[in-house]
């Protein structure tokens, strides 16, 4: 295929992707949004198109669920194919996923590349729209850099698999390119720069929906804890717990709130929703779902742990025989809301708690900050009305323990996976789920999901992950 050839079936594929993309909620078309520069002409215009940006954002977290221990099978599982398949780790499942995810995530990154380029022509009438202007600036870097991360965590190496292996595609600017893949060091460093860029702009939405400076603070603790600059984690971790106003933001009514249809001020960053979440885990009301929340989990709750009741609803359903009833461990959170038919207005992507955790994994791997580390999940802990840490655990002990207490607090949320692949060889080197029959080993290549075809078909810079075929017609 010549060059040329190649440049124009990939146009025209990337033409038909944005005329058949779902419709986008504001007032301009979405096609029109990214190709006339003219339809971009005030702040609010930027913000509307911004908005579509945020719309773009895939929601990958019932399918991490999934893939990681927090669920078993139930016996409803054989009639659904598909979510069995994604449950044992299958690869046509998990292609299929990484499509998805992959076309999602830079949709939002090219929208994004549009307003930071588009906005350089917008001159402020005043201080307020020169605030707003700045504001959308900061988020749209933000959201590429939220972006790139999920994307790095999911379709590359990780990063203590080595810094100079290949990451992903950093592609700032909205036009066509066939780039190649830059290294995992090189994309946190990209990551790192365009949070830190974003931080220093003050911004303070009034809804959870945009990203907020506080959003972003949270971001850069997570980055430096994945890149192993647990200083710099801790310290925008303790930001971000100080200007929340401490561990009292935690409370029964903050944390009752996620998961009543309102997002409530534990939540830093939202996605809105008009849609049902997590329908895929359910058969029908009358026999219950294809999944349950795994019994070693569930049993790990104390009996007046918030957290517990929040995530784990118990509901009966017919046996197999006359009179026979059983008990699943249902999902609660998003799942329970729809049992309940109560509408799920919003999605959380970034809570303030995930602060609590990089500070406490921060400390304990530091290697000097275990007595930190046991303070903040204690303080945590206790606001949860769960069991504090045994005062005794140190070292590998302790980051056992704190994770534990993380896939508690995000089960059904997609973090735990996201912590196996990070610690699989190290303090979760003995991770195995039987359960289901699958078994996944720490060596497995299907940890990084394949790089879709799609991209790779026109841009032969671009390599595939170890273990996954790559494609040639």
């Amino acid at each position: 295929m010549t060059t040329m050839r190649k440049i124009f079936r990939y146009a025209f594929t990337g033409l038909l992707a944005v005329l058949g993309g779902t419709a986008c909620t504001l007032d301009i078309p979405y096609e029109n949004q990214l190709s006339d520069p003219s339809a971009i002409t005030s702040v609010t215009t930027a913000r509307e198109l911004l908005a579509s940006a945020y719309d773009r954002l895939p929601n990958p977290e019932f399918e991490l669920s999934v893939l990681s221990d927090d669920f078993e099978t139930t016996s409803l599982i054989s009639r659904n194919s598909d979510l069995g398949n994604l449950y044992k780790w299958q690869t046509q499942p998990m292609t299929n996923l990484a499509l998805s995810l992959w076309q999602g995530y830079y949709e939002s990154i090219a929208i994004a590349n549009a307003v930071l380029e588009r906005t350089t022509a917008i001159t402020p009438q005043n201080e307020s729209e020169q605030a707003d202007l700045a504001a959308v600036n900061a988020e749209a870097k933000a959201l590429k850099a939220y972006c790139y991360f999920d994307l790095l965590r999911l379709f590359a190496p990780d990063i203590s698999e080595g810094g100079n292996r290949d990451g992903v595609i950093l592609k700032e600017q909205f036009e066509l390119g066939f780039l190649p893949r830059s290294s995992v060091d090189d994309c946190v460093s990209h990551i790192r720069t365009l949070l830190t860029e974003a931080v220093a702009t003050e911004n303070s939405p009034e809804t959870v929906y945009w990203l907020s400076q506080q959003g972003v603070r949270c971001l850069l603790a997570e980055v430096e804890l994945y890149a192993g600059q647990y200083d710099k984690a801790a310290e925008w971790a303790r930001l971000v717990l100080e200007t929340a106003g401490g561990y009292d933001l935690f409370s029964e009514a903050n944390y009752l709130r996620l998961w009543s249809g309102d997002a409530g001020p534990e939540s830093l960053f939202s996605r809105h929703t008009t849609t049902s979440f997590y329908l895929d885990l359910r058969y029908d009301t009358e026999k219950g779902d294809f999944l349950e929340v795994a019994q070693k989990l569930a049993e790990s709750y104390d009996a007046d742990d918030l957290r517990g009741i929040e995530s784990i609803y118990p509901k009966e359903f017919p046996g197999e025989t006359v009179g026979q009833t059983i008990t699943m461990r249902c999902l609660g959170k998003y799942n329970r809301m729809n049992w309940d038919a109560t509408e799920i207005s919003c999605i959380h992507k970034l809570r303030t708690v995930t602060a609590c955790f990089v500070l406490a994994e921060a400390c304990c791997l530091s290697g000097d900050g275990d007595a930190e580390a046991r303070t903040v999940m204690n303080e945590y802990l206790t606001r949860r009305k769960a069991q504090p840490l045994d005062e005794s655990l140190t070292g590998d002990d302790l980051l056992q323990a704190i994770l534990a207490e993380k896939q508690k607090e995000f089960v059904g949320e997609g973090e735990r996976w996201f912590d196996l692949k990070h610690y699989r060889k190290g303090v979760l080197a003995d991770w195995t789920q039987e359960n289901g029959g699958r078994r996944i080993d720490a060596s497995d290549y299907r940890w990084t999901l394949p790089i879709p075809q799609e991209e790779y078909f026109y841009n032969e810079n671009v390599t595939q992950n170890e273990g996954w075929p790559k494609i040639e017609n």
